[in-house]
């Protein structure tokens, strides 16, 4: 009967707070108050109990224990904080603010997330790319050597010179043909981006979304610039410019280089240029398809890996170091 009689002060003590104009706020900490007296206050056990007549009944004790959660939800409501088991899930963070995936330990909602957010995280990084000043050097380069290397001096001394001279076997060809494909970077980093998810592990998850928007927009400028360009490969093949299996492979390095350091990203730029290699040696492209191709895919790799390094308020987090006083540490970095 007393907890009832708290129930009705507390609820009595929060209308007039409010009746009176006063605050929301000194409202809310006169509900944790009684919140606190609640709790110090020792239950009594529930059960059934009987009346005079022996009908069973429930005790206060039983009642005040099952609204115990509900008021814990109200007073979550009113604090901000959330109630535990309300809906399994942590609140939800902006893709340009978190870390990770959007509802850590819960896979479907987080996944579906990252496909609604794929689109705008585009975009974002094509914007990048096209402010990114290396990037646009890299990108003037590769329209330059194109035409460049397009004549007697670029792509038809290199095929004189490959015609004379042996070239790798058909299964270091296959090799180059098969690890440079497109759809088996997409798959790598699909693999990286189910594997980051499911152990927890934020940093592959970081670089494989990385990894799959770079692809993306690398393979898209491609085919456009395949399309636009409209050349014919030394196979006979239609839109030989730029080398797609080129561009990809260099974009990929670039991540992985930007991502992991030397370590990861010279072995990843050593097989990216066997791959640029084998594409001429194999007569599937002209020597400027392949490093106009390579020039393309750094330059959206670089973009985009530095587009998606950790922020905090819009503000880059880079190495630092005092050499004065022999300090190192972290700071916050931003361009105008």
């Amino acid at each position: 009967m007393r907890t009832r009689l708290l129930w009705g002060a507390l609820a009595t003590a929060m209308a007039l707070t409010a009746g009176c104009g006063g605050s929301a706020d000194s409202a809310m900490l006169d509900a944790i108050d009684a919140r606190q007296v609640l709790m110090s206050e020792p239950m009594a056990a529930a059960g059934p109990a009987q009346t005079a007549d022996g009908a069973d009944v429930r005790t206060d004790a039983a009642d005040h224990g099952a609204t115990w959660l509900d008021l814990g939800e109200q007073l979550a409501q009113n604090t901000g904080e959330k109630p535990p088991g309300a809906d399994g899930k942590a609140p939800y963070v902006p893709r340009a603010e978190r870390r990770g995936p959007a509802y850590p330990n819960d896979f479907w909602p987080s996944f579906g997330r990252d496909g609604k957010e794929f689109v705008w995280m585009l975009w974002d990084d094509a914007k990048a790319t096209a402010t990114n000043p290396f990037s646009l050097v890299c990108l003037g380069l590769a329209g330059a050597t194109g035409i460049a290397l397009s004549g007697e001096n670029g792509n038809d001394q290199v095929e004189r010179h490959f015609d004379k001279h042996a070239g790798i076997n058909d299964f270091w060809d296959t090799v180059g043909d098969a690890g440079g494909n497109p759809g088996l970077h997409f798959a790598v980093a699909g693999t990286m981006y189910f594997t980051g998810m499911i152990r927890g592990d934020t940093k592959t998850y970081e670089v494989s979304k990385t990894l799959l928007s770079a692809l993306a927009l690398n393979g898209m400028a491609t085919l456009a610039l395949k399309a636009a360009a409209h050349t014919e490969s030394p196979n006979g093949e239609e839109a030989g410019w730029p080398s797609g299996h080129t561009s990809s492979t260099f974009c990929m390095a670039t991540v992985l280089y930007e991502a992991y350091g030397p370590w990861m990203g010279i072995p990843a730029f050593a097989f990216a240029s066997f791959v640029g290699y084998e594409r001429v040696d194999a007569r599937n492209h002209d020597f400027s398809d392949v490093i106009s191709g390579a020039l393309i895919g750094i330059a959206i790799g670089h973009a985009v890996a530095r587009n998606h390094e950790m922020k905090i308020f819009g503000m880059d987090v880079i190495p630092y170091a005092d050499p004065y006083r022999g300090g190192m540490g972290l700071a916050l970095s931003k361009q105008w």
